[in-house]
């Protein structure tokens, strides 16, 4: 996935935050238990843990994730409410120095 196509792409995450997420979707993707016919219950079973603590990181690092944008939804927010309430001075300000309403 480092293939520069993303790599300006900046989603908030530290760098071993990105490397580690890297590792896993590596490691998803070179699973060898996908086309194993011949698993015995323990292989299985030790197979399945090792995919549900994947599972817990990845959702951890989305929560995280999901915090920050919101965090960042809520600067994005009050920088508009602000720069709504500044124009409207301007124009206020404005309006009374010509004399005139803008329309």
């Amino acid at each position: 996935m480092d293939d520069g196509l993303y790599s300006e792409l900046n989603t908030g995450l530290s760098k071993e935050e990105r490397d580690d997420l890297e590792t896993l979707i590596k490691s998803l993707q070179e699973d060898k238990h996908a086309t194993d016919t011949d698993v015995s219950v323990d292989e299985s079973r030790e197979y399945i843990e090792t995919i549900r603590g994947n599972i817990l990181r990845i959702s951890d690092m989305m929560l995280k994730f999901d915090d920050r944008i919101k965090a960042l939804y809520e600067i994005v927010r009050l920088s508009h409410k602000k720069n709504e309430a500044i124009n409207n001075r301007i124009t206020t300000i404005t309006e009374h120095l010509t004399g005139k309403k803008n329309a």
